[in-house]
């Protein structure tokens, strides 16, 4: 028959008391690193829903305090880039106090955004696509 270890040995050094004290200080060490990231993570989220709420809030305020109705409004906001996106929500060109307005659209000044400009002289008169440049460079 082989030989079995003992299953309670008795081990030479710190007693059982002391063992088991050193094992509940550990335990308590790892409980209270449990417990503050539980409480971090609990204020991260408080805190993102309070941003995401004052960002609802804030969105919600704009569009209602603003002159236009509110598809108007967020057709102005897209336009917002540049003149192509202006014109992509049928906002161009527009005048100083319309929606689609945006100072920095306004290339001369006159108060009209994104207006069409003349072909230069000498500039072809039909629009430009590759199968024409192709063509005309054979």
């Amino acid at each position: 028959m082989p030989h079995l270890p003992n299953p309670n040995p008795v081990r030479p050094g710190r007693g059982p008391e002391q063992r088991l004290g050193n094992l509940q200080r550990r335990f308590r060490a790892v409980s209270a690193r449990h417990d503050r990231a539980n409480k971090l993570r609990r204020v991260i989220r408080a805190a993102t829903v309070v941003v995401a709420f004052a960002a609802a809030f804030a969105v919600v305020w704009g569009l209602a305090s603003s002159p236009w109705p509110v598809m108007a409004t967020l057709r102005h906001i897209a336009s917002a880039p540049n003149c192509g996106f202006a014109r992509l929500v049928d906002l161009a060109p527009a005048r100083r106090g319309e929606p689609g307005y945006w100072k920095r659209h306004d290339r001369d000044g006159d108060g009209v955004a994104c207006e069409p400009w003349p072909p230069r002289r000498g500039a072809a008169s039909r629009p430009f696509s590759l199968t024409t440049a192709m063509v005309n460079s054979d």
